[in-house]
Protein backbone atom coordinates (compact mmCIF):
# COMPACT_ATOMS: atom_id res chain seq x y z
CA UNK A 1 0.00 0.00 0.00
CA UNK A 2 1.24 3.20 -0.85
CA UNK A 3 0.61 6.24 1.82
CA UNK A 4 -2.82 7.54 2.06
CA UNK A 5 -3.32 10.94 3.40
CA UNK A 6 -5.78 11.72 6.03
CA UNK A 7 -7.62 15.24 7.13
CA UNK A 8 -9.08 14.87 10.59
CA UNK A 9 -12.52 15.61 10.55
CA UNK A 10 -11.69 18.77 12.17
CA UNK A 11 -9.67 19.64 9.40
CA UNK A 12 -7.06 20.58 11.22
CA UNK A 13 -4.50 18.17 10.69
CA UNK A 14 -3.27 15.43 7.55
CA UNK A 15 -2.27 12.48 8.32
CA UNK A 16 -0.41 10.25 6.59
CA UNK A 17 -1.20 6.30 6.93
CA UNK A 18 1.74 4.25 5.17
CA UNK A 19 4.40 7.00 6.74
CA UNK A 20 4.11 8.10 10.17
CA UNK A 21 0.88 6.12 11.13
CA UNK A 22 0.41 2.25 10.60
CA UNK A 23 -3.55 1.48 12.24
CA UNK A 24 -6.75 2.86 12.25
CA UNK A 25 -9.35 2.14 15.07
CA UNK A 26 -12.28 2.25 16.13
CA UNK A 27 -12.48 3.55 20.01
CA UNK A 28 -15.54 2.89 22.23
CA UNK A 29 -15.48 4.70 25.89
CA UNK A 30 -17.22 6.46 28.14
CA UNK A 31 -16.22 9.60 30.12
CA UNK A 32 -17.57 9.83 33.71
CA UNK A 33 -21.11 10.98 33.68
CA UNK A 34 -20.95 11.53 29.75
CA UNK A 35 -22.68 9.80 26.82
CA UNK A 36 -20.63 6.65 25.38
CA UNK A 37 -18.50 8.12 22.05
CA UNK A 38 -17.48 6.24 18.90
CA UNK A 39 -14.56 7.53 18.03
CA UNK A 40 -11.92 6.56 14.98
CA UNK A 41 -8.24 6.72 16.02
CA UNK A 42 -5.05 6.94 14.49
CA UNK A 43 -2.12 6.06 15.50
CA UNK A 44 1.39 3.89 15.36
CA UNK A 45 2.33 3.04 19.50
CA UNK A 46 0.06 5.97 21.23
CA UNK A 47 -3.29 6.61 19.25
CA UNK A 48 -4.89 10.10 18.50
CA UNK A 49 -8.65 10.87 17.89
CA UNK A 50 -9.53 11.95 14.38
CA UNK A 51 -13.23 11.99 14.11
CA UNK A 52 -16.21 11.20 16.11
CA UNK A 53 -19.58 9.48 14.92
CA UNK A 54 -23.14 8.51 16.51
CA UNK A 55 -23.01 5.00 16.36
CA UNK A 56 -20.25 2.46 15.99
CA UNK A 57 -21.78 1.25 12.96
CA UNK A 58 -20.79 4.62 11.45
CA UNK A 59 -17.13 4.41 12.36
CA UNK A 60 -16.85 1.29 10.25
CA UNK A 61 -18.56 2.31 7.36
CA UNK A 62 -16.03 5.28 7.39
CA UNK A 63 -13.39 2.80 8.07
CA UNK A 64 -14.43 0.80 4.98
CA UNK A 65 -14.46 4.33 3.09
CA UNK A 66 -11.00 4.72 3.47
CA UNK A 67 -9.98 0.88 3.01
CA UNK A 68 -11.60 1.69 -0.36
CA UNK A 69 -9.53 4.66 -0.91
CA UNK A 70 -6.59 2.56 0.27
CA UNK A 71 -6.88 0.00 -2.93
CA UNK A 72 -7.75 2.41 -5.53
CA UNK A 73 -5.06 3.00 -8.33
CA UNK A 74 -4.69 3.81 -11.83
CA UNK A 75 -5.44 1.71 -14.76
CA UNK A 76 -4.71 2.51 -18.34
CA UNK A 77 -5.81 -0.60 -21.11
CA UNK A 78 -2.96 0.02 -23.08
CA UNK A 79 -2.76 0.10 -26.79
CA UNK A 80 -2.54 -2.36 -29.96
CA UNK A 81 -0.99 0.56 -31.96
CA UNK A 82 -3.20 0.22 -34.99
CA UNK A 83 -2.56 3.40 -36.57
CA UNK A 84 -0.08 3.62 -38.66
CA UNK A 85 3.27 5.10 -37.30
CA UNK A 86 1.98 4.03 -33.53
CA UNK A 87 3.68 1.80 -31.15
CA UNK A 88 1.85 -0.58 -29.00
CA UNK A 89 2.03 0.40 -25.69
CA UNK A 90 1.28 -2.34 -22.69
CA UNK A 91 -1.62 -1.96 -20.04
CA UNK A 92 -0.36 -0.52 -17.11
CA UNK A 93 -1.76 0.41 -13.24
CA UNK A 94 -0.25 2.79 -10.56
CA UNK A 95 -0.52 4.39 -7.47
CA UNK A 96 -2.14 8.31 -7.61
CA UNK A 97 -2.44 10.52 -5.13
CA UNK A 98 -5.28 9.72 -2.65
CA UNK A 99 -6.30 12.16 0.12
CA UNK A 100 -9.57 10.91 2.50
CA UNK A 101 -11.36 13.80 4.31
CA UNK A 102 -13.19 12.60 7.23
CA UNK A 103 -16.88 13.17 6.99
CA UNK A 104 -18.64 15.48 9.11
CA UNK A 105 -20.44 13.72 12.24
Amino acid sequence: MSNVYIRSQNREKLYQLGGNYATLEYVEYMKKGAEERHTIRIGNGCTEEIAEYESKERCIEVLDEIEKVCSSYLYAAGSMGLIRGSTPTPPMATDIPRVYQMPER
